[in-house]
């Protein structure tokens, strides 16, 4: 972990705006019975079909902060028992936890995903078995176990990338490349992405794959506003290629719902990879070039737990205070950063010793206007939008909007003795 002396750049206090609490009220489906939709949907696909007694099969864990992720595995790794065939579980999930059989083992045990939970052996490991080159010369690879298996079966959630751009992002198709492809996998498919293109990598890949490998289809994930599941969607592999696109537009129409179009400065309580790739969506803080918003600065207030000192994307961010710095794990972060061929996304952003610091800093910055005139958008991370702090710049754009609705009154900004934000305890 980093430890810092951090230099004091202002002792000069600025008045701040006031904020307000407003709630979107959109739409937000969510799965009652998690159990009953899964089974449904292998119905549809008539999974049956596809497995025989006896086979085994390979069903992938993700690193991401899928929502009952250890329930889904559960009811996928009971339904396949019940079609008398013998799953186990893979991590696979690039180089997340260090790259480490021994990180992604506790990444999974974080969530709660272990063989006695689970029912089933876990089989890990980061050897990779080259199935074909592509017609540029890329190896393609997948997991030793996987390819063992009788059967594969994938589990992801469908959402935006935090660099890719196109019809497909992250989701099955990206499971097959970076999840499967472990480490050696993930780290060679972002060298040759960066000399040709996501969807060229991407589509030569999971071509090869699902002609030359036992994978049968998954499971499709879609999260809503709230960071619930909203949809479960069981496709065979060849509905990937049509169907993973609109679900992608789904997940968006679903979970990226920011009511302004610019910011002076978006504070979010805490990132991770839990939460996204880059531990923070840029389509929601404005870093990545498709994203409707327009982001002044950034500022990271914390690690999630489950990031388990991951910070990769941490150099989206403009600000952070000494006390998030403390908290990386630099050897996960690089790991992680450079297998995805990224460079930018650690970097360090400006170190202050607190919040107060850091708003002070911004103040300063924009000392030739008004305070109340500073816009300003405060949340929990960038899943959770439902609910968010505003400064009172952002109070006349929202009282048009009929999705959003002002609850209780304006407030001032509250510190704690060391310097640190109060108010948001009180709302997530």
């Amino acid at each position: 972990m980093l430890k810092l002396n951090i230099p004091s750049l202002t002792t000069k206090s600025h008045e701040l705006p006031k904020f307000r609490l407003i709630r979107q009220e959109i739409p937000c489906p969510q799965i009652s019975d998690i159990k009953k939709s899964i089974h449904e949907e292998f119905q549809k696909i008539k999974l049956e079909e596809l497995v025989k007694a006896g086979d085994t099969i390979a069903i992938t864990a993700s690193s991401r902060g899928i929502p009952h992720q250890a329930l889904i595995l559960k009811i996928v790794v009971n339904y396949f028992k019940k079609l008398k065939t013998k799953p186990f579980i893979i991590p696979a999930m690039g180089s997340h936890g260090g790259g480490t059989i021994e990180g992604q083992l506790a990444i999974l045990h974080d969530r709660g995903i272990t063989e006695r939970n689970m029912g089933c052996p876990i089989k890990a490991t980061m050897e990779v078995v080259k199935i074909e080159e592509t017609e540029f010369g890329m190896p393609v690879v997948i997991d030793k176990h996987a390819a063992s298996a009788d059967k594969i079966f994938l589990i992801n959630q469908i959402k935006s990338h935090s660099k890719f751009i196109g019809d497909i992002e992250s989701g099955l198709s990206k499971m097959c490349l970076m999840g499967l492809g472990k480490h050696f996998g993930a780290k060679t498919y972002h060298q040759f992405i960066s000399r040709y293109s996501w969807k060229e990598v991407m589509k030569a890949t999971r071509e090869i794959l699902m002609k030359k490998t036992a994978i049968i289809g998954g499971l499709a994930i879609i999260q809503n506003i709230n960071d619930e599941i909203a949809e479960v969607h069981a496709l065979r592999i060849e509905e990937i290629p049509k169907r993973e696109p609109l679900l992608l537009k789904r997940s968006k129409e679903l979970t990226e719902k920011m009511p302004f179009r610019e910011l002076d400065l978006l504070i979010i309580d805490e990132m991770g990879k839990n939460i996204f790739g880059t531990g923070m969506n840029p389509n929601i803080c404005g870093r990545k070039s498709s994203s409707p918003i327009d982001v002044q600065w950034v500022f990271i207030r914390g690690l999630t737990e489950e990031t388990r000192g991951n910070a990769q994307g941490i150099g989206l961010a403009d600000f952070t205070t000494k006390r998030v710095i403390e908290k990386i794990d630099l050897f996960q972060t690089y790991t992680n950063a450079l297998t995805a061929y990224r460079t930018d996304s650690p970097k360090l952003p400006v170190i202050l010793l607190n919040d107060q610091a850091v708003l002070n800093t911004v103040a300063e910055m924009m000392s030739s206007i008004p305070s109340s005139h500073i816009r300003i958008a405060w949340i929990k991370n960038t899943l959770k939008l439902k609910t968010m702090l505003i400064s009172e710049a952002l109070l006349k754009e929202v009282e048009s909007n009929m999705q959003v609705h002002f609850i209780g009154n304006p407030e001032i900004l509250q510190f704690d003795g060391e310097g640190f934000l109060l108010n948001s305890k009180k709302y997530w």
